[in-house]
């Protein structure tokens, strides 16, 4: 009987991360910009106190802002499992089994996302990571609607066109033999349950 590993790595996806640099100074920023404009509205002439509280709403949405890019970071990874490969999002986790799987590639992220079609500031944003090298996992189907993917994931997680995930991590090469190593003890295990159910109808 293959020996069951139980859980490897969590790897770090870092378009996640990217959210956090992006957001972070900004978000910091805008705080202490915003309570300033509620200490002076009074100095104005404004003083209805409406008007004056209306001020911290910057500092409210930037700071909201702020929580969820720094638990992104941390709450975004990718960790194979013995039977499924677990996808971690700050608010929606999703376990793949391997049965599901069609393909496994290393490609570079300019290649799966072509930048001619980003936006000039969405360029300048993923610069870092344009040549990249990042593992792509094609799916026979997706395990839930797309459309509700694309509601809690990032579009840089889910492949073009068809269905599967594109995983930009900080150790691709770790990764890719995790993932390659959990899938062939999954088929040897499923290759061995086959025999065994076999052995016993011989019987």
């Amino acid at each position: 009987m293959a020996k069951r590993r139980r859980q490897g790595t969590r790897f770090r996806l870092l378009i996640y991360e990217r959210m956090w640099k992006r957001w972070a100074w900004p978000c910091v920023l805008i705080i202490p910009a915003s309570f300033a404009l509620w200490w002076v509205v009074p100095y104005l002439g404004v003083t209805q106190t409406l008007y004056r509280t209306l001020a911290l709403i910057p500092a409210l949405i930037a700071f909201l802002l702020l929580v969820f890019t720094s638990m992104a970071r941390r709450l975004a990874w990718v960790q194979c499992r013995a039977n499924y490969l677990r996808i971690q999002t700050p608010f929606y986790p999703l376990s793949i089994s391997y049965s599901r799987f069609k393909e496994v590639l290393p490609n570079t992220f300019y290649q799966v996302f072509d930048p001619r079609k980003e936006k000039a500031a969405r360029r300048r944003w993923l610069k870092p990571y344009w040549s990249q090298t990042v593992i792509v996992v094609r799916l026979t189907r997706y395990p839930v609607p797309l459309w509700w993917l694309r509601m809690w994931f990032s579009p840089y997680l889910l492949l073009p066109k068809v269905p599967g995930f594109v995983f930009l991590v900080d150790d691709w090469m770790g990764f890719s033999r995790q993932l390659d190593d959990f899938r062939a003890d999954w088929e040897t295990r499923r290759a061995e349950r086959r025999q065994e159910r076999l052995a016993r109808r011989i019987r």
